[in-house]
């Protein structure tokens, strides 16, 4: 499995993060073209085999022994035809369950390296890790305006970013819990005291649940936050209306950072 390492863009010191597993989506292959390949090299073998025993049956008295053994050869070959084939169809159905069967290709902590920080879970499945704590004397609450920073990465599939709002200038406003924020959104910064940065990642199943909707005319009704470029709304687009692909391609990474918070009293 390939991976890419992508430098948090708050911390530099975070280099050594690995970004989600690049998953391209994956392609089914049986060993067809090698099984012909040595199904071939029998055939030559075998037609080699048989012309020397014909030669011998000509300069030999024993005719009928010769006749035997080259019954035999295409018994023998033929038996081994069948059972190539069989091994590569039998292959064939394990790699598919890996690829039906496969639990946790959405998440990160299988796949960290050495003094990779490890993603903790919440109850509503979130993951994520404190990059930099925050002010916990000034933390938002429900009905409290807050602007963010973010960064974001379709992490499932080919690691691309979805937008930066250091690049663009243009922060990530919302009330938290009335629904203008994904709901991973406000999980995040419900926990943040200000100046705070916190990574989550969203796992491609509970892409409805946490994160965006499947619906493309629903998306984004009303609900941020929304790539103001072509290029990360294509790429977001993209992972979650593919249908090709799996449940953890649609995996997404944020990086978030709790710029202000404007008290609703």
């Amino acid at each position: 499995m390939r991976t890419t390492s992508v430098s948090s863009f708050y911390s530099p010191s975070l280099s050594r993060r690995t970004l989600t597993r690049r998953i391209t989506p994956l392609k089914i292959k049986t060993n067809s073209t090698m099984t012909h390949h040595a199904l071939a090299k029998k055939k030559t073998n075998f037609n080699t085999t048989t012309a020397a025993l014909t030669m011998e049956e000509g300069s030999s008295e024993n005719n009928n022994n010769n006749r035997r053994k080259t019954v035999l050869m295409t018994g023998m070959s033929a038996l081994l035809s069948s059972f190539a084939g069989r091994k590569t169809n039998s292959q064939a159905a394990e790699l598919k369950g890996q690829v039906k069967d496969c639990e946790n290709c959405s998440n990160s902590n299988t796949s960290l390296r050495e003094g990779d920080k490890e993603f903790l879970t919440t109850n509503s499945g979130l993951r994520y890790i404190d990059l930099r704590e925050g002010d916990f004397a000034k933390v938002p609450k429900k009905g409290d305006v807050v602007v963010v920073d973010w960064v974001g990465y379709t992490a499932g599939y080919q690691a691309k970013k979805i937008e930066s709002t250091r690049e663009t200038d243009a922060p990530f406003t919302f009330r938290v819990g009335s629904g203008e924020a994904i709901p991973a959104f406000d999980e995040a910064v419900l926990n943040m005291g200000k100046g705070g940065i916190k990574r989550i990642e969203i796992a491609g199943e509970l892409e409805e649940k946490l994160g965006y909707s499947r619906n493309p005319g629903e998306r984004y009704n009303g609900i941020g936050p929304k790539p103001t470029t072509f290029g990360g709304l294509r790429a977001l687009d993209f992972v979650l209306d593919n249908k090709t692909l799996k449940d953890f391609n649609r995996t997404l990474l944020f990086d978030v950072k709790l710029v202000a918070i404007r008290s609703s009293t």
